[in-house]
This record gives structure tokens, C-alpha cells and sequence, in this order.
């Protein structure tokens, strides 16, 4: 299988045997050894790792600038089951943690943004101009979404001549240096999916920044820049330096029309986070078809076959909509409790319908990428290199 694969359409209901793992619990799915039927099972075996499930209900796709009331109970089709609190079924219990949750070295902690290693999915076309020019930053915008959310909230923050030095960064940003971009993670299964309706592409580029790259955090309406080790940079350090500027972190939060985390009903688009890559003279080194992004996306498809077996007795019942409300505000306020789900969440870049913690999904997603898997054909460039 080559690329995407979305063999699964929103109209169909749970397949009976499926029901009764999710409803009943994991004793439903025992096989007849007594031992779980894992879907990894299936996926060894070299087969669809989605035989055997239809769709989860009626769960709606919202994409990015999506408006509508956000929490409004089927503004974006119904939840599977009932809903508690949690956007968990009701009265099902999740199983405990045991170690180490699957997803707990990569939660992603928004007081530490800073990364050196970023992941970046790009289309064939792409990649074949990448192979052919080596050329990383080509493109001004996302095709046929213009620029993007990101330089409007800097074009705004701009205009705001309280603070001074925060509009001459604002206006740094959506200048040149960063007008060829491209959007990355720091791993490559949480941007793969996107938004429902986008495909970003099947060829995986890993980007490495220099040591000495600050970051640029975009959050609630400020801008803030940090080094690699997490350490602050003044503005007017920043200003002074700016071709140290390698990256920006930005959130779609409620300051730029996301989620609304400060209360229970109102208008909002649907939240994410990125970061947006796009000054050459701080990447160290980038590459394309390599063994180590595979032996990545390898490790990416086994943790997720894992949170697969760990979570499919207990998914999320909420709308896409309302989960992403959920998740989003979590990032900032964090989970009190380490689980499964929470891990995951706390991981996320595109809490999408995509990525909604329903069996269905997680095993789209985990089909998605076995087909991203590639021959070698390394391309490695160091920039500035003869």
C-alpha cells in the first residue's frame, strides 16, 4: 500500500464483535486462548490493521477554522454512547497505567517548547523538487490556504504599539525571514493526519536546528523567545540577533480565535499547535529517505499498535469538536492524573477528527504510516556546504 489509506467511511456502525470489546470490556475480545486479538495481529500478518471495525458513530470533521458552539452537544454529530464528564463512555474504566504510559516521553510540556529536531511531511512533488534543487524552504504559503493563522495573529500583534519591541518582533516574523516556511513536530505521527479534507504528504523530512537557534513562542497573544536549552532571550536580544531566530512556536489558542478555555459555551475555532520552520542559516543539517527517519516512523506505528491494545476498551465518546475543546485546554492547565488517554492528549499537535482516541482512528492513523514506510534513497544536506 502507497500513502494514505482512509478505507473506512463515517456511515458505517461499530462491527458487532467490536461492540462488544468496547461496550464489555476487555474480556469481550478475548480470543480462544484467552489472550486479547490485537489488531497488531493483524498488521504482522500483513493485513489491514481496520479488518473487523466499521466507524464509530456520528462523529462530525471540524477543521481548523471551523467556527460554531464550541461544546454544543452535536454541532458536530453525535458521540458514541454516553458522554461523562471526561468524553469517556459511560461506565467504562479505563485499566491503569502499568509502567510507563506509551506516549510519556513525548508529552509535550508548553512551558518547554524549544526543539532541535523537527518532523515535516511533504508530497511527492515536493519531495522530488527537495531531490532535484535541494532547496528546504520553497513556499510561501500552504496551497490553497494562503499563509496561514500564524502571520495573521503576527500581522495583528504588529499593530499593537503598547509594547514596542513586540511589534518590531511581530513584524520580523511576518517578514521575509520566515515568508518560505514549512510546519513541522517533533514527531512525525502527530501531524500526519492533519485536518480532515488535507493531506500534507507521505515523504517525511527530518530538520535539525543549530545549537545555537533561539525558538519564538506565539502563545495568548505575546511573543516570547527562548534558546535550546529552554532558557529566555530578551526581545531586544532577539531584535538585535535576529538571524538566530530558527523556529516558531505557535498556538491556535483563544487569543487567536481557538478554543475558548475561559468558558463553557462560546464561539471558537478549532485549536492546534505547530512550529513553523523557515530561516536556512539555522538548520544544521536536513534529510530525506533516510534509515533513521524510517527506523522513526517504525518506532511511531509500534507505539501506537500499543495505545491501540491499551485504550480500544475504554475511546472517547465526545464529538470531535467538543474532545478538542478538551484537549486543547489541557495542554496549558495539564491532566491531573497520568493515563493512557492523557498521554496521548498531552502529545498531540492536531487534536483532529483524525486523531479522536476511537479505535477506528488510531488504527487509520497506524495504517496511514505502515504505508509512509519507503525504500532507502538518503538525501542528507548540511546548508552552506559545498
Amino acid at each position: 500500500m502507497v500513502g494514505r489509506s482512509r478505507v473506512l467511511g463515517l456511515e458505517r456502525a461499530f462491527a458487532p464483535g467490536a461492540v462488544a470489546c468496547l461496550v464489555l470490556g476487555a474480556g469481550a475480545c478475548l480470543g480462544h486462548d484467552g489472550h486479547p486479538e490485537a489488531f497488531s495481529d493483524a498488521i504482522e500478518a500483513g493485513g489491514s490493521p481496520l479488518a473487523g471495525f466499521g466507524s464509530a458513530g456520528a462523529v462530525g470533521h471540524v477543521g481548523p477554522s471551523a467556527g460554531g458552539a464550541v461544546g454544543a452537544s452535536g454541532s458536530t454529530g453525535g458521540a458514541v454512547g454516553a458522554t461523562g464528564q471526561s468524553g469517556i463512555a459511560g461506565g467504562c474504566v479505563a485499566p491503569p497505567v502499568v509502567g510507563k504510559a506509551v506516549f510519556a516521553e513525548q508529552i509535550f510540556d508548553n512551558a518547554r517548547v524549544a526543539r532541535r529536531e523537527l518532523f515535516s511531511w511533504t508530497t511527492d512533488e515536493q519531495a522530488a523538487a527537495l531531490r532535484e534543487d535541494q532547496v528546504l524552504f520553497s513556499q510561501s504559503e500552504r496551497r490553497g490556504t494562503g499563509a496561514g493563522y500564524p502571520f495573521e495573529v503576527f500581522q495583528q500583534i504588529a499593530q499593537d504599539e503598547t509594547l514596542p519591541e513586540r511589534a518590531q518582533l511581530a513584524s520580523l516574523l511576518g517578514g521575509e525571514l520566515f515568508a518560505n516556511a514549512r510546519y513541522g513536530w517533533s514527531e512525525p505521527w502527530t501531524t500526519r493526519m492533519g485536518w480532515p479534507g488535507e493531506d500534507y504528504g507521505r515523504n517525511l523530512l527530518r530538520i535539525v536546528l543549530k545549537p545555537e537557534a533561539w525558538v519564538v513562542v506565539a502563545r495568548e497573544g505575546d511573543l516570547t523567545v527562548f534558546d535550546l536549552q529552554n532558557q529566555p532571550v530578551s526581545l531586544d536580544q532577539a531584535l538585535a540577533n535576529p538571524t538566530r531566530l530558527g523556529a516558531i512556536f505557535y498556538e491556535q489558542d483563544e487569543f487567536a480565535g481557538g478554543p475558548p478555555c475561559s468558558a463553557n459555551f462560546s464561539v471558537g475555532s478549532n485549536g492546534y499547535r505547530e512550529f513553523i520552520v523557515g530561516n536556512l542559516a539555522m538548520v544544521e543539517e536536513w534529510s530525506l529517505g533516510t534509515q533513521q527517519i524510517r527506523d522513526r516512523l517504525s518506532a511511531n506505528i509500534d507505539q501506537l499498535s500499543s495505545f491501540f491494545e491499551r485504550v480500544r476498551v475504554c475511546p472517547v465518546t465526545s464529538s470531535a469538536q467538543q474532545w478538542n475543546l478538551r484537549v486543547v485546554c489541557q495542554w496549558d492547565s495539564g491532566s491531573a492524573e497520568l493515563t493512557e488517554l492523557s498521554a496521548y492528549e498531552q502529545a498531540l499537535a492536531i487534536p483532529s477528527d483524525d486523531y479522536l482516541a476511537v479505535p477506528e482512528r488510531i488504527a487509520a492513523l497506524i495504517e496511514t504510516l505502515q504505508g509512509d514506510l519507503f525504500e532507502l534513497d538518503p538525501l542528507v544536506v548540511t546548508p552552506g556546504s559545498p
